[in-house]
């Protein structure tokens, strides 16, 4: 019979009743640890420590709960997967070889045992841990290897996109040449990996028990507001929402939603740049997938900038735009480029982003500003501003537009802009 103290997968849910108070204390409980421990500030924490002991009940609730509610909600994914894949690693830092040992034979037997339909994130956890548990091989990883290439190990690259970012791994056919000095970063990806599987897995379940059960419609309501009431103070914008609030947009993200409106595609850096800033203002992944199909899978009228359709690419463009959230590749939290970048990026004659104050002819933007003032106060505006700079023109729009003064302060930033118009 196999020793099941070591659960730091978390392959097999709880079993079993909880008051319901209980349940919400090991949840809070939880997301304070890992923002601590997020933070670098661990020794901090003060709370129930019993409600985060490994293998415990009340860990595994913490954990299974987050993840049947982070399954449906992107912003929750986000926030969640990585402090998740943080606190495994903590846990891996400090796991004693005996530990280990059994935490590889459990892994294997669990996921051969408990999993009718093995995807190949649980076909290469299956293998790898088999190739770790090997007499030569485990005696090495526990010698503190480092920088050391004896063992190599090769894994799909599509399933370890944190190691793909290594720029010092080899990739080969589609594989990633893993070594054993980088055993706990191959165990770490796939940890990530698995439970964003298993969350898609859940995804239709968990809509369906959080509809329809009223203290998980609670429960998740208490979560949202306590971890995202201040992420996005400014607004949100949403499919329903974004031709209004596009008014407040500085003038260069309001030139890339018009062409998009009129072409229905934007080239590669003009999408990147639009995307970002609209996730950064506050529409979900959700809504940005809403939004980019309802564009990509009308018929284009351009010629040279991009003739991908939605049909065709959906899976390219879902990848695309759930990796800007920082749910796949690097897992980043990208950020909208600033007004230098802007003003200093790229450029060439299929390029229809920049900075409308650099790189737009008299005529582009006059146009531009006739969108948003009338041509008396277009006017007046050209004429009482003297200074070429552009992140100081772009201020003097914003406090033109807004007729009032928003303080010295100069806009170096699409999201500052946007956020100063919504005070």
């Amino acid at each position: 019979m196999i020793d099941t103290d070591i659960d730091m997968f978390y392959i097999i849910p709880p079993h079993g009743e909880i008051p319901l108070y209980i349940l919400e204390d090991c949840i809070m409980t939880r997301l304070n640890y890992l923002k601590l421990l997020h933070d670098g500030s661990a020794n901090e924490f003060d709370g129930k420590f019993e409600y985060l002991l490994e293998n415990s009940v009340h860990d595994k609730i913490g954990h299974f709960v987050l993840r049947l509610l982070a399954s449906i909600s992107s912003d929750l994914c986000i926030y969640w997967i990585s402090k998740e894949s943080l606190l495994f690693k903590h846990r891996l830092d400090n796991i004693s070889p005996r530990q280990l040992h059994k935490l590889l034979k459990q892994i294997m037997w669990k996921l051969q045992l408990f999993k009718d339909k093995k995807n190949v994130i649980d076909k290469t956890l299956i293998e790898l841990c088999k190739f770790y548990s090997q007499l030569l091989v485990f005696k090495h990883l526990r010698s503190n290897c480092e920088n050391c290439n004896e063992f190599q190990y090769k894994v799909r690259f599509e399933i370890v996109p944190d190691l793909v970012k290594e720029r010092d791994l080899i990739l080969n056919n589609g594989d990633v040449i893993t070594y054993c000095s980088n055993w706990k970063k191959v165990l770490q990806s796939l940890f990530s990996s698995y439970i964003i599987s298993e969350m898609s897995t859940i995804k239709k379940q968990a809509e369906h028990i959080i509809k329809h059960d009223p203290r998980f419609y609670v429960l998740n309501q208490k979560i949202q507001s306590y971890l995202f009431n201040k992420v996005t103070p400014h607004g949100k914008v949403t499919t329903e929402n974004i031709e209004t609030e596009k008014q407040k947009f500085p003038l260069c993200m309001q030139h890339l939603h018009s062409v998009l409106k009129k072409r229905h595609r934007l080239s590669h850096y003009a999408r990147l740049y639009y995307s970002l800033f609209l996730k950064e203002i506050g529409m979900t992944l959700e809504d940005s997938i809403i939004f980019w199909r309802e564009e990509y899978s009308k018929p284009h009228t351009c010629t040279s900038v991009c003739s991908h359709n939605w049909q065709s690419n959906e899976k390219k463009f879902i990848y695309s735009i759930r990796h800007m959230y920082g749910l796949e590749g690097s897992r980043k939290n990208y950020k909208t480029p600033d007004c230098n970048l802007i003003c200093s990026g790229i450029s060439g004659a299929a390029y229809e982003g920049g900075c409308p104050f650099k790189d737009f002819d008299k005529s582009a933007l006059g146009n531009l500003l006739r969108a948003s003032l009338t041509e008396d106060d277009m006017e007046k505006f050209i004429n009482n501003t003297s200074v070429k700079n552009p992140e100081v023109l772009c201020t003097a729009f914003l406090k033109f537009v807004r007729k009032e003064d928003v303080n010295n302060a100069v806009v170096r930033s699409p999201v500052q802009y946007y956020r100063r118009m919504t005070d």
